[in-house]
């Protein structure tokens, strides 16, 4: 989960309005905020619990090697 001192940044997208309704109605009925609702279920679908610490690099899968080019 993310930390309060962490930086945080604005995210708009669209929704359909029938998903956004049950979104709010279950932040209400769970008494929790959208926006840690949101960041959580983002966190989970990209697999991210723990949080790199600052500083850290990003382990990345290594890059594909580049296609050969025929002559």
């Amino acid at each position: 989960m993310t930390t309060a001192h962490e930086a945080w940044t604005q995210l708009a997208t669209r929704i359909p309005k029938e998903l956004h309704r049950r979104l709010k109605w279950y932040c209400v009925t769970h008494d929790i905020a959208v926006m840690h609702f949101v960041a959580e279920a983002i966190e989970e679908k990209l697999g991210r619990k723990t949080r790199l610490k600052k500083g850290a690099a990003l382990r990345r899968a290594p890059a594909a090697p580049a296609p050969r080019s025929r002559r």
